[in-house]
C-alpha cells in the first residue's frame, strides 16, 4: 500500500486494483482471470502496476469477489475511479 493512500482501508486499496484490470477478460478472452501469486516485485509498468516474477501461483480471484470488488468501488461515488481500459478512450 502507498503512503499516499492515507487511512483508507486495505479492503478498499485490493478491490480498486482489481477493479482498475476488469476489462482485461473482455479485451483478451474469458480464460482471462485475476490471481493471487507469490513473487518478487521487479518493476513498474506504464500504470505504476507492479511487475513481478512469479514463484508460486496461490489462488483464482472468485467472480463474485471481482463483482464485491466493483460494488464497493461504486459505493465511493468517484467519477476518476476507474477502469485503466485505454481502449474506450477518445484519442
Amino acid at each position: 500500500m502507498e503512503p499516499w493512500w492515507g487511512e483508507r482501508s486495505h479492503r478498499l486499496w485490493v478491490a480498486r486494483r482489481l477493479y482498475d484490470y476488469r476489462h482485461l477478460r473482455d479485451l483478451r478472452g474469458p480464460d482471462v482471470r485475476a490471481w493471487v501469486l507469490k513473487g518478487a516485485e521487479v518493476g513498474r509498468g506504464p500504470d505504476n502496476e507492479p511487475l513481478v516474477r512469479c514463484l508460486e501461483p496461490l489462488a483464482w480471484v472468485a467472480d463474485a469477489a471481482l463483482s464485491e470488488c466493483e460494488e464497493l468501488v461504486h459505493a465511493q461515488h468517484s467519477d476518476e475511479w476507474g477502469p485503466l481500459d485505454r481502449s474506450s478512450s477518445d484519442r
